[in-house]
């Protein structure tokens, strides 16, 4: 009896170790899909995500192991071949682009009442840009849409091609339907490339669609939007529809940069940063509203938090009720995150015993790894 309780464990101790390597694949290929009405198709698809690795996270197999999720074809190959049939070229049709700003897939497990029939709510997410050529021959962003599609059922993951789809024919439905386009279009060079050496501290006043735009100094001018403050951080109003825009990569006020996490955070909100070099620093941001495993997995294993492979369990053991704060780094040009926990600033500060001490006598707060990181790096 002992031995097949050995090898139960060994094998379920395998199995869960081949999920953690998974990928799961999402193929956006439907004979459903079929021609819409439209006056234009899609000439040309630019990957502007900043985080190119996947598109996002699911739950997989019995053991509910959360896994990155990604495309079955190249993700440009796999938009085109859907966008081919959503909006096929035909003649009189006009020419238009698309740069994708963000796409993504999550899971969470949603509430319910009956613990016999656990419900798991998945979403997907789009954001895209609609470039234009203008009389002038260059191309030109006119409108950003943002759709969000989501169903909850015991087993969401296969529906998560849908979801996109239905998220992609939604930003285009409200690209044909509105009339708020942009009084100044943005220009668009497709080859843009990133100069941190180039970039001031201090970001002009506007709003930036994507993280390249900062660099380059494309930008939406902020006064048609209201910034706000909403529970940890802010959220930007449109003065014309009072439509809350949570779609944008970031914004600045002409002191401060804000930064939407998107995926990674559970709360849709813009958080105010602080530049340090090639970082964004975010004073804090609260434990429980940042999805820790799709951090890990979206940058593979890459998270700088100060040890161990379970990053949702970070914070276990501190006995308070109170919700766990942590100052967080973003690295401007790749996204990547650094998370300050007391391990990582202990780690950090080995090769310098005098700041060791110093910081061994704080109470270890935000503002007080703030202070020590800011020391050990010269800021």
């Amino acid at each position: 009896m002992k031995k097949i309780t050995i090898g139960f464990c060994l094998f379920f101790c395998a199995v869960s170790l081949a999920q953690e390597k998974k990928v799961h694949l999402i193929s956006l290929a439907n004979e459903k899909n079929t021609a819409l009405e439209s006056d234009f198709y899609i000439e040309k698809i630019y990957d502007g995500r900043q985080v190119k690795e996947n598109i996002g996270t699911v739950y997989v197999s019995l053991f509910n192991n959360k896994v990155a999720a990604n495309f079955e074809k190249p993700f440009t190959e796999e938009l085109s071949s859907l966008l081919a049939i959503l909006y096929p070229k035909t003649e009189n049709k006009r020419a238009i682009s698309i740069r994708i700003n963000e796409l993504y897939v999550t899971e969470s497990n949603a509430d319910t009442d009956n613990n016999y029939k656990k419900k798991q709510t998945g979403s997907a997410t789009v954001v895209l840009d609609i470039i234009e050529k203008k009389d002038d021959g260059l191309h030109y962003i006119t409108g950003t849409f943002f759709s969000s599609k989501e169903d909850s059922r015991s087993d969401v993951t296969k529906k998560h091609a849908q979801l996109i789809t239905l998220a992609i024919k939604n930003s285009f439905e409200n690209y044909k339907n509105t009339q708020d386009t942009y009084k100044i279009a943005i220009p668009f060079v497709s080859d843009e490339t990133i100069n941190l050496d180039d970039t001031d501290a201090k970001i002009k006043a506007g709003i930036y669609l994507n993280y390249k735009d900062v660099f380059n100094g494309k930008l939406l001018s902020l006064e048609d939007y209201t910034i706000t403050k909403y529970k940890e951080g802010f959220c930007l109003l449109s003065n014309a529809t009072g439509r809350v825009e949570n779609g944008f990569y970031g914004f600045s006020d002409g002191n401060n940069f804000y930064i939407n996490l998107f995926q990674f955070s559970t709360v849709k909100y813009y958080l105010k940063t602080e530049i340090l070099g090639v970082n964004y620093f975010i004073d804090e941001v609260e434990e429980r509203n940042l999805d820790f495993n799709s951090f890990y997995l979206a940058y593979g294993g890459m998270v700088a938090m100060g040890g161990g492979l379970l990053p949702a369990l970070i914070f276990s053991g501190s006995g308070s009720s109170e919700p766990q704060k942590i100052p967080l780094l973003i690295e401007r040009a790749n996204g990547m995150p650094t998370f300050l926990t007391d391990k990582y600033v202990m780690n950090m500060l080995e090769s310098n015993a005098v700041l060791l001490k110093e910081y061994k006598k704080t109470k270890r707060t935000p503002a007080d790894k703030k202070m020590i990181y800011k020391k050990f790096y010269n800021f």
